[in-house]
């Protein structure tokens, strides 16, 4: 079997077919979904959803860094009661996204910092957006004590280089559709360099689906294209990815068990 460790059933291009999206992932033998917030208002809706299907869906709860300007203290303790609920897998995405610049840097870096706090008090790991930001994201990782957390830096982009810093870490890569792309060379090398232990397969869905469904939407029954791809990169089988992922996901996600 294997688990999509990122996707996002709680956008509006997965809610209309839900059911047939879920359907077709347990046909592909992908079992169990985290779905992930990137602001409170999804992070509720990652939750209800993950009520409604008790062992098949997660809910990963948090604020973006596109959001982190809303970040405040009613949110910070709207997280902490959520962290309590039997379905709530992990704290993210949260980190640092200077593409965009959607969030002063001052807020991004706040709220990062604020949220892997509630995620150390709480035992849960953390999921990790970062977009032309990875020296920055990895000193507050490290600055934070990522390695008492635990976490998956989601859709891998940085370096080879960086990606041994991230699993020195501790931390695991999520690979995702852009383990794919043809111009993802870097990707793919880290894919093929990185210890077993730190290997996660997602989707990132409805986005960045995988070839040959590039441009299309994205959907977890895709997670068995990544993960043969991530095999054949590193020279195993398929199963032997899916025994691999799927141990590495339940080692970082106990909640998942």
């Amino acid at each position: 079997m294997l688990i999509d460790t990122h996707c996002h059933f709680n956008h509006k291009r997965l809610e209309e077919d839900l059911q047939a999206c879920l359907e077709r992932a347990a046909e592909a033998d992908v079992r169990q979904m985290i779905v992930v917030g990137f602001d409170m208002p999804s992070s509720e809706q990652a939750v209800a959803l993950a009520e409604a299907h008790p062992g098949v869906l997660f809910a990963a709860i948090g604020v973006h860094p596109h959001d982190s300007k809303d970040w405040n203290e009613e949110s910070e303790s709207r997280l902490k009661e959520m962290c309590a609920l039997p379905c709530v897998a992990a704290i993210g995405e949260i980190g640092l996204d200077f593409h965009y610049d959607f969030s002063p840097r001052e807020a991004q870096y706040r709220a990062f910092r604020d949220q892997m706090r509630i995620a150390r008090e709480a035992a849960l790991p953390i999921i990790i957006h970062c977009r032309e930001a990875y020296p920055e994201t990895i000193e507050v990782l490290a600055s934070e004590g990522v390695r008492e957390i635990g976490g998956v830096m989601h859709c891998w982009a940085g370096t080879p280089e960086q990606a041994g810093q991230v699993t020195d870490l501790g931390m695991a890569l999520g690979f995702g559709g852009t383990l794919t792309f043809k111009s993802a060379e870097d990707i793919r090398q880290a894919a093929r360099e990185a210890p077993e232990h730190a290997l996660l397969v997602e989707t990132d869905a409805p986005y960045l689906a995988p070839m040959p469904h590039r441009g299309k939407r994205n959907e977890p029954a895709y997670t068995r294209i990544v993960a043969d791809y991530l095999a054949e990169l590193r020279g195993v089988t398929l199963s032997e990815i899916e025994t691999i992922t799927t141990a590495n996901a339940r080692r970082l996600f106990p909640r998942l068990q």
